[in-house]
Protein backbone atom coordinates (compact mmCIF):
# COMPACT_ATOMS: atom_id res chain seq x y z
CA UNK A 1 0.00 0.00 0.00
CA UNK A 2 2.92 2.59 0.81
CA UNK A 3 4.94 1.79 -2.53
CA UNK A 4 1.47 2.31 -4.00
CA UNK A 5 0.85 5.85 -2.62
CA UNK A 6 4.84 6.24 -3.40
CA UNK A 7 4.38 6.01 -7.24
CA UNK A 8 0.97 7.86 -7.36
CA UNK A 9 2.94 10.82 -5.31
CA UNK A 10 6.15 10.53 -8.23
CA UNK A 11 3.57 9.67 -10.71
CA UNK A 12 2.00 13.56 -9.95
CA UNK A 13 5.40 14.97 -9.38
CA UNK A 14 6.76 14.23 -12.92
CA UNK A 15 3.19 15.22 -14.35
CA UNK A 16 3.17 19.01 -12.33
CA UNK A 17 6.54 19.59 -13.08
CA UNK A 18 6.06 18.42 -17.11
CA UNK A 19 2.93 21.16 -16.90
CA UNK A 20 5.21 24.03 -15.48
CA UNK A 21 7.68 23.48 -18.15
CA UNK A 22 4.87 23.19 -20.80
CA UNK A 23 3.63 26.58 -19.07
CA UNK A 24 7.33 28.32 -19.88
CA UNK A 25 6.98 27.16 -22.97
CA UNK A 26 4.06 28.62 -23.45
CA UNK A 27 5.49 32.57 -22.40
CA UNK A 28 4.52 35.27 -24.80
CA UNK A 29 6.98 37.05 -27.75
CA UNK A 30 7.75 40.67 -27.67
CA UNK A 31 6.13 41.55 -30.84
CA UNK A 32 2.81 39.12 -29.77
CA UNK A 33 2.84 40.85 -26.03
CA UNK A 34 2.96 44.48 -27.90
CA UNK A 35 -0.02 43.04 -29.82
CA UNK A 36 -1.89 42.06 -26.96
CA UNK A 37 -1.38 45.65 -25.14
CA UNK A 38 -2.90 47.65 -27.85
CA UNK A 39 -5.45 45.64 -28.43
CA UNK A 40 -6.26 46.22 -24.31
CA UNK A 41 -5.22 49.78 -24.54
CA UNK A 42 -8.11 50.31 -27.46
CA UNK A 43 -10.38 48.02 -25.88
CA UNK A 44 -10.05 50.46 -22.67
CA UNK A 45 -10.34 53.57 -24.05
CA UNK A 46 -13.39 52.72 -26.29
CA UNK A 47 -14.82 51.30 -22.83
CA UNK A 48 -13.22 54.99 -21.14
CA UNK A 49 -15.37 56.72 -24.18
CA UNK A 50 -18.59 54.12 -23.69
CA UNK A 51 -18.60 55.13 -19.85
CA UNK A 52 -18.30 58.69 -20.33
CA UNK A 53 -21.29 58.81 -22.72
CA UNK A 54 -23.26 56.67 -20.38
CA UNK A 55 -22.54 58.68 -17.83
CA UNK A 56 -24.01 61.91 -19.76
CA UNK A 57 -26.86 60.21 -20.40
CA UNK A 58 -26.87 59.65 -16.36
CA UNK A 59 -26.70 63.18 -15.73
CA UNK A 60 -28.83 64.17 -18.70
CA UNK A 61 -32.08 61.86 -17.17
CA UNK A 62 -31.05 63.04 -13.44
CA UNK A 63 -31.72 66.29 -14.40
CA UNK A 64 -34.73 65.73 -16.29
CA UNK A 65 -35.94 63.56 -12.53
CA UNK A 66 -35.09 66.27 -10.59
CA UNK A 67 -37.30 68.74 -12.89
CA UNK A 68 -40.14 66.19 -12.74
CA UNK A 69 -39.89 66.14 -9.57
CA UNK A 70 -40.12 69.88 -8.97
CA UNK A 71 -43.42 69.62 -11.21
CA UNK A 72 -44.65 66.72 -9.32
CA UNK A 73 -44.29 68.73 -5.92
CA UNK A 74 -45.76 71.85 -7.50
CA UNK A 75 -48.83 69.53 -9.12
CA UNK A 76 -49.17 68.13 -5.15
CA UNK A 77 -49.38 71.30 -3.86
CA UNK A 78 -52.16 72.73 -6.44
CA UNK A 79 -54.41 69.79 -5.51
CA UNK A 80 -54.02 69.95 -1.74
CA UNK A 81 -54.79 73.51 -2.15
CA UNK A 82 -57.87 72.67 -4.73
CA UNK A 83 -58.85 69.92 -2.09
CA UNK A 84 -58.86 72.24 0.75
CA UNK A 85 -61.28 74.65 -1.54
CA UNK A 86 -63.38 72.57 -2.15
CA UNK A 87 -63.55 70.92 1.18
CA UNK A 88 -64.71 74.28 2.64
CA UNK A 89 -67.37 75.25 -0.20
CA UNK A 90 -68.93 71.96 0.45
CA UNK A 91 -69.90 72.99 3.88
CA UNK A 92 -72.12 76.10 5.09
CA UNK A 93 -72.80 77.16 8.23
CA UNK A 94 -76.70 78.01 8.80
CA UNK A 95 -77.34 81.93 9.67
CA UNK A 96 -80.16 83.51 11.25
CA UNK A 97 -83.18 83.38 8.23
CA UNK A 98 -81.56 81.13 6.03
CA UNK A 99 -83.97 78.43 4.90
CA UNK A 100 -83.04 75.37 2.54
CA UNK A 101 -84.33 77.36 -0.86
CA UNK A 102 -83.05 80.65 0.03
CA UNK A 103 -79.19 78.92 0.76
CA UNK A 104 -79.49 76.77 -2.21
CA UNK A 105 -78.93 79.80 -4.26
CA UNK A 106 -76.40 81.78 -2.44
CA UNK A 107 -73.62 82.40 -4.96
CA UNK A 108 -71.26 80.03 -2.53
CA UNK A 109 -73.69 77.21 -2.73
CA UNK A 110 -75.21 76.16 -5.98
CA UNK A 111 -76.00 80.19 -7.12
CA UNK A 112 -78.86 82.06 -8.58
CA UNK A 113 -81.46 80.18 -10.17
CA UNK A 114 -80.64 76.88 -8.20
CA UNK A 115 -83.59 77.06 -5.63
CA UNK A 116 -84.80 74.17 -6.58
CA UNK A 117 -81.51 71.72 -5.83
CA UNK A 118 -82.76 72.55 -1.72
CA UNK A 119 -83.72 68.56 -1.67
CA UNK A 120 -80.00 67.92 -2.78
CA UNK A 121 -78.59 69.57 0.82
CA UNK A 122 -81.79 67.93 2.88
CA UNK A 123 -80.86 64.30 1.79
CA UNK A 124 -77.17 65.02 2.50
CA UNK A 125 -78.38 66.19 5.55
CA UNK A 126 -80.85 63.97 6.91
CA UNK A 127 -79.22 62.86 10.10
CA UNK A 128 -79.35 66.64 10.96
CA UNK A 129 -82.53 67.69 9.45
CA UNK A 130 -85.81 66.15 10.29
CA UNK A 131 -87.84 69.22 8.64
CA UNK A 132 -86.75 70.51 5.58
CA UNK A 133 -88.98 73.38 7.00
CA UNK A 134 -86.88 74.08 10.25
CA UNK A 135 -82.92 74.61 10.07
CA UNK A 136 -81.49 76.22 12.80
CA UNK A 137 -78.78 78.87 12.77
CA UNK A 138 -74.97 77.20 13.60
CA UNK A 139 -75.48 74.61 12.16
CA UNK A 140 -73.07 72.96 9.36
CA UNK A 141 -74.63 71.58 6.60
CA UNK A 142 -72.62 69.38 3.82
CA UNK A 143 -73.40 71.23 0.24
CA UNK A 144 -73.30 68.10 -2.00
CA UNK A 145 -71.25 68.71 -5.39
CA UNK A 146 -72.18 67.45 -9.32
Amino acid sequence: MKRFVLIVLALLLVVSFGLNAQEENKKLKPDEAEQLIQQYTQQAEQLKAQLDQEKATVTDLQAEVDSLKNVIDELNAKIAELEKQIEEQSYYVVKPGDWLSKLAEYPDVYGHGNYARWREIYKANKDLIQDPDLILPGWKLKIPRP
